[in-house]
């Protein structure tokens, strides 16, 4: 085994990620920001040695994130069926990373059997958002209802005369989940800063739920906010910014 191949453990022994491609930069960083998530972490050069990289792990792995350079479509499917029978992963998801493909590349990935990506630059909340997503049982499923997508960018809440620094974790036009040490108490009214283009519009909400660690679905610590009503045209400016970041999360 070589340097770069072998396993972080993190805080939740539920599940493990497998992430295959030969060491770089990225692939380090994946590393670094996987540790912040529940589950163990396994590195691989290839998806022909993952499975001998994971013999020593008694938790079979529930995704592999991989190269989308590094995959070879027509080969593929049959790899990856081999990979799960190896590890006792029937269900194993496949997440690709990288350079947005053209539509020709992502119509053989989506043949191979490759649903969910990460193209593109990204952050840690994107890669938290799809591996939630790949944990869950309508992982190849298309989203209904309002879409969501991860977001990175910071505001600030306020209530009863405080305000509270917050980072949005997810966003959809109905609400959003944010990411802070003291939420607001579940119930409370508030009012959030909406960055809308270069301007920030201040709407009206209700926390629906809190979480202050240890929650099963790996949400970092922060509060849920279901939104007022919404004007439309800022219902459509935040429905186009949302489709515009999952068409880079979907092959």
């Amino acid at each position: 085994m070589n340097a770069w191949s072998g396993t972080t453990q993190t805080r939740l022994a539920n599940s493990s990620i497998l992430l295959v491609g030969p060491d770089s930069r990225i692939q380090r960083t994946l590393v670094r920001e996987l540790q912040s998530l529940s589950a163990t972490t396994l590195t691989a050069d290839s998806l022909a040695s993952a499975s001998e990289v994971h013999r020593g792990c008694d938790r079979p792995p529930s995704i592999v994130l991989l190269p989308e350079s590094q995959i070879e479509t027509e080969d593929f499917e049959e790899e990856l069926g081999s990979l799960r029978i190896r590890t006792g992963s029937p269900n194993l998801v496949p997440i690709a990373f990288g350079q947005t493909p053209s539509d020709d590349r992502r119509r053989a990935l989506r043949n191979a059997g490759i649903d969910l990506a990460l193209f593109g630059r990204f952050g840690q909340h994107a890669l938290r958002f799809q591996v939630n997503r790949a944990l869950s049982p309508w992982a190849t499923r298309r989203p209904r209802g309002e879409l969501r997508a991860p977001k990175e960018w910071r505001t600030r809440t306020f209530s009863s005369g405080k305000e509270k620094a917050v980072r949005c974790y997810s966003l959809s036009s109905g609400g959003g989940y944010f990411v802070t040490p003291r939420p607001w108490i579940v119930g409370s009214d508030i009012s959030l800063e909406l960055p809308i283009g270069h301007e920030r519009l201040l709407i009206e909400g209700r926390i629906l739920y809190t979480n202050f660690g240890g929650d099963e679905r790996a949400l970092p610590r922060g509060m849920a906010i279901s939104f007022r009503p919404l004007r439309d045209h800022i219902q459509q400016v935040i429905r186009a910014d949302i489709s515009a970041t999952q068409a880079r999360l979907e092959v």
